[in-house]
């Protein structure tokens, strides 16, 4: 989590100062200040170490991460279609009798 506070805060930090240069204004300093201070977060913050895992019988949604019961084709909350049910099944074999 760390790294990613830092190279976003470096990415903001860059557009302010293209920005300030290339437009010559003052309201671009906020966003280079707001990259800094990012960047600071980032390299003060410890790293998340803790996972989170879901209760047995269910799993997280993939699109908006609200716990689903496994063997639910749809998400209650955002109607989203869970993995195991856009898989392809195989078809059953047919016996040569």
């Amino acid at each position: 989590m760390r790294s990613s506070l830092v190279v976003a805060g470096g990415m903001i930090t860059l557009t302010g100062v293209g920005l300030y240069v290339a437009l010559d204004g003052y309201a671009w300093l906020a966003m280079i200040a707001g990259g800094v201070v990012v960047m600071a977060c980032g390299t003060v913050l410890e790293e998340l170490k803790d996972r989170v895992e879901a209760p047995p019988g269910q799993h997280f949604c993939p699109f908006c991460s609200t716990l689903v019961v496994e063997g639910e084709e749809r998400c209650g909350h955002c109607n989203g279609l869970q993995e195991w049910a856009t898989q392809v099944k195989p078809a059953p074999s047919q016996s040569n009798n």
